[in-house]
């Protein structure tokens, strides 16, 4: 996604991956303007505003596949098993992350569960 940053005349004067105060409207790749102000990022000899590009990018697309993986796996379409181990390792780690970096516990068992079966033995 592209957000422009608009003129005191509305025009589009420069874009930017994530959204801002000050790159609030949403815009398409290829309107005229926004071509021509990301033609003009991406040849620049600084290659640091692709770089910056890329990385956001590929922040918020990790982000929507684990979404997609979680909804495909709610809906019971794939199971969360069959992804291979690493990429199992790789969104759960991911996802605790978050978790605690958004304060909240995401993790599968807390200290509080009851770890028993029906006859009181512990599962651990």
């Amino acid at each position: 996604m592209l957000y422009a940053k608009l003129n005191e005349n509305g025009d589009i004067v420069d874009v930017a991956t994530s959204q801002s105060e000050e790159y609030g409207l949403l815009v398409a790749p290829n309107e005229p303007s926004v071509a021509k102000i990301l033609e003009k990022k991406f040849t620049a000899s600084d290659n640091n505003n692709t770089q910056e590009m890329l990385t956001n990018s590929d922040s918020d697309m990790m982000r929507v596949l684990e979404d997609l993986i979680d909804l495909l796996s709610e809906k019971r379409i794939i199971q969360f098993t069959e992804l291979p181990m690493a990429a199992q390792k790789k969104l759960l780690s991911r996802k605790w992350v978050r978790g605690v970096h958004n304060s909240h516990d995401e993790s599968l068992i807390s200290d509080s569960d009851n770890l028993t079966d029906s006859n009181g033995d512990s599962f651990i």
